[in-house]
């Protein structure tokens, strides 16, 4: 049986000690930082997958578990729920980013899915699509499909294209399992259908790709973001031996047998209050919205993962750190270059301050801080700083035009 919760670790470690490539010495996981991954969720059978190849591979190893549980979600979509009027899917949209090629976001993604293809004959993944009606096409033959983009920013060109529904239809499916689009010319008609995606970005690409079309449908807040940073370790990767390989198989078999006994999870007490607490404290801003969603989702896919008979305590826990940590990471990626309410708000200070320099409350009251928010204002004052085009002078302690 495979090994879970904190012993995880330990057992991957005995197994494969003796034929892990060497690790160079000075090779640390970040800690400490906002953004450092809770490791401690990294249980079940996506925990010792990610375990195993990130022995042998350079990916952060948060990259292979994330995509894992993505895969997952795709292959349990439909199957399994919580028992609930809401009937969470456990389908993510995923998005990995990193700095640049070194951190290997593709190769965790392109592993992991030739993985599942390899061991689960009803595993079906799309590796880009140019258009709705592309996309309802390979629907109807695979109706549960993972979506996968080596670079989001082909998905994001794509639904640019004028007169093209992508962006609508993608963004309905992440939660509703039907869409239509009927024009003249062209009609779209989709239904009983289960959506995800994973993707690839690099962080400046992700944060400065968008437009306004893509924040007021709201499809920033249905994406999960995944910033991690790789290591170069290897040289020349090492083989991961055929006995994980056995392992890793039998346990998504594990996973397909106990969840078809158990279509319907039920929520502990003690896991319900837990949540309850959480979801009631929750603050309410641009970056946790969806948050709540995307917990129902994961206590599905982390009970099936582990192979649990019901959401339990330990597994809300960790969902809820998974979700802080999400928030955090939301925080730090927001694309506000895209934000309509933003670009607003620096066009009215750019003009403010083309008349002479204002005192920090003069410039608030101009451009009515008090109605626009304190996250809004502060990060088109941030954005403008960053671009040189305002300062602020301590001396006289006002903003000015630079």
């Amino acid at each position: 049986m495979m090994p879970s919760g904190g012993s995880i670790k330990a057992a991957v470690a005995g197994r494969i000690e003796e034929e892990r490539p060497p690790e160079p010495a000075g090779v640390e996981e970040p800690n400490g930082s906002p953004l450092a991954f809770p490791v401690h969720v990294m249980t079940g059978a996506a925990g010792y997958f990610a375990e195993v190849m990130g022995s042998y591979m350079e990916p952060p190893p948060h990259f292979f578990f994330m995509a894992y549980l993505t895969c997952l979600g795709s292959l349990l979509a439909g199957r399994v729920t919580l028992r609930s009027e809401l009937r969470p899917e456990p389908r993510l949209y995923t998005i990995i980013l990193g700095d640049s090629a070194d951190d290997r976001k593709s190769t965790a993604i392109s592993k992991t899915i030739d993985f599942f293809l390899a061991v689960v004959t009803a595993f079906f993944a799309c590796l880009g699509v140019g258009s709705a009606e592309g996309l309802q096409r390979r629907l109807s033959k695979n109706a549960s499909l993972l979506l996968v983009y080596d670079e989001f920013k082909a998905f994001v060109s794509k639904s640019r294209v004028d007169g093209s529904v992508l962006l609508p239809c993608v963004t309905t499916l992440f939660e509703a399992n039907r869409y239509e689009s009927h024009t003249k010319d062209r009609e779209v008609s989709l239904s009983g259908v289960h959506l995800s995606m994973l993707a690839a970005s690099t962080v400046d690409t992700y944060e400065r790709t968008w437009d306004s079309q893509f924040t007021d449908i709201g499809l920033n807040n249905r994406l999960f973001l995944v910033p991690g940073a790789g290591t170069r370790r290897f040289a020349i990767p090492g083989r991961v031996p055929q006995s994980e390989w056995d392992t890793l198989r039998r346990e998504v078999g594990n996973i397909l047998r106990v969840s078809s006994t158990m279509p319907e999870l039920d929520v502990t007490p003690d896991a319900r209050a837990l949540y309850e607490s959480w979801y009631l404290n929750l603050e309410q801003s641009i970056h946790t919205k969806r948050l709540d969603t995307y917990a129902l989702r994961f206590m599905v896919l982390l009970a099936a993962n582990a192979c649990r008979p019901e959401v339990d305590e330990e597994t809300v826990s960790a969902v809820i750190d998974l979700m802080n940590w999400q928030l955090q990471a939301r925080r730090l990626h927001d694309p506000i270059d895209a934000d309509s309410a933003v670009a607003k708000v620096e066009e009215k200070i750019r003009r403010v301050l083309t008349v002479g320099p204002k005192s920090d409350r003069d410039l608030k009251r101009a451009v009515h801080y008090n109605r626009i928010g304190t996250w809004v204002y502060s990060n088109a004052v941030r954005n403008l700083t960053r671009c040189g085009e305002i300062r602020f002078d301590k001396a006289t302690r006002t903003w000015g035009l630079r």
